[in-house]
């Protein structure tokens, strides 16, 4: 059974764990200087900890052990995930869909949509967040030559 709750400090190594483990082969397409950015850039301790600091972050657990996270950002008038991550064993047993739940119930009930940014090339996370109704809306150039384009996606709330 998935536990899903909000992360704390002391889930800091975990998180960072999470994103070694996940990232090289998510971004595989993406090449090794992509990775090594983003592991570097969003999944250090210290870079993680600030996500603690400025996100509502939720991690899921399974028999105790913290399997995935996700967060969201609230500051933006459309509220932005950044993080939807599960480890490779647990993927496609309903972690990501339980975090996916836990981010969009923590977007105040005023707000129209929500919004998520991944990497062209990430089918698999296209795939999931089509099913949970995201819709792209537009596309970013690359940060640097060779890298892929940013997707956004956005999904309706009830707000």
């Amino acid at each position: 059974m998935v536990h899903v709750r909000p992360a704390t400090v002391a889930d800091v190594d975990a998180i960072t764990a999470i994103g070694h483990a996940t990232w090289p082969a998510t971004y595989d397409f993406a090449g090794d200087d992509y990775i090594e950015h983003g592991l570097t850039s969003w999944w250090s301790p210290a870079a993680v900890e600030r996500g603690l600091r400025t996100t509502t972050t939720l991690v899921a657990e399974v028999d105790g052990q913290v399997v995935g996270v996700a967060n969201v950002d609230l500051r933006p008038e459309v509220p932005v995930i950044w993080r939807l991550y599960v480890l490779p064993a647990q993927q496609g047993a309903g972690v990501g869909g339980a975090l996916l739940r836990g981010l969009v119930d923590a977007v105040p009930a005023d707000r129209r949509a929500i919004s998520i940014e991944y990497a062209a090339g990430n089918d698999r996370a296209a795939a999931v967040y089509a099913r949970h109704g995201f819709v792209e809306v537009r596309r970013e150039a690359a940060e640097q030559p060779g890298w892929p384009e940013q997707v956004w996606a956005e999904r309706p709330l009830g707000g």
